[in-house]
């Protein structure tokens, strides 16, 4: 079967483009990883990277942690289908639709994902709860498709990746995100096993994210986009204000 179109040429460009934007509308970009990036994977394994689900943002975090950390592998993502109608040139950058409400769609999926993770090049990344989730909620359960594919695929590395969008001490969020543990499956593990295992997984880095979010322990991350050097607080835009000068940032 034909594989979704993923230019990496093009794919590399709209992150450069989406950075720029990142880095308007937030504070900064950290990242954490429960090991070293460099050892997430196996070089003879596809890598599928499982986020849960919390707002607009996700698929150009995902796109720029692609090219920050994995840059020799393809960028693929589902996406509802209805979307991917709307923004077409998706249709160049490794996005291919999903229709799960049907049983046609889910095997469609599976089908094009297996196809996917054939190659050792490639990434695939899935946001499995199927729907916007507050990142505090850990109850939602993922969609069986992630379980199915885990159970149907070898020499497959699974990733979770944790992401909020806290509002800490200026007035734009920071993004920041945690990739846990991989996690690898035999053959001989069933679908309702590898579904458990994988949601342990996400609900996990995302405690650990959230530990350090609730603690605002900015080193705690590495960052793609530095947070600002100097601070703004309320008082010196008051003060500033009273006086009559320009405000530095």
């Amino acid at each position: 079967m034909a594989l979704p179109e993923s230019k990496t040429w093009l794919v590399d460009g709209f992150c450069r483009t989406t950075r720029r934007m990142v880095s308007k509308r937030f504070t900064s970009f950290g990242v954490q990883f429960a090991q070293p990036p460099e050892t997430l994977v196996p070089s003879n394994h596809s890598l599928v990277v499982m986020a849960n689900h919390i707002g607009w943002w996700d698929p150009i975090v995902a796109m720029l942690l692609r090219k920050a950390y994995f840059s020799d592998r393809t960028f693929y993502a589902p996406i509802d289908a209805k979307a991917l109608e709307a923004y077409w040139i998706f249709r160049k950058l490794g996005f291919y639709g999903l229709e799960l409400e049907s049983y046609q769609g889910a095997a469609a999926f599976l089908r094009t994902s297996r196809e996917i993770l054939l190659s050792a090049q490639s990434s695939l990344w899935i946001t499995p709860e199927g729907t916007f989730v507050d990142c505090r909620d850990h109850d939602q359960p993922l969609m069986p498709g992630l379980a199915h594919l885990a159970a149907s695929t070898q020499s497959v590395t699974f990733v979770p990746l944790a992401i909020e969008y806290p509002f800490w001490e200026e007035p734009k969020p920071a993004i920041l995100t945690r990739l846990g543990k991989p996690i690898t499956f035999s053959p001989d593990q069933s679908k309702s096993e590898c579904g458990r295992i994988l949601h342990a997984a996400l609900r996990t880095a995302q405690s650990e994210l959230a530990r350090d979010v609730i603690d605002r322990r900015s080193e705690a991350f590495t960052y793609l986009i530095a947070p600002r050097g100097a601070r703004v607080s309320w008082y010196d835009t008051a003060r500033a204000w009273f006086q009559g000068k320009p405000l530095s940032s």
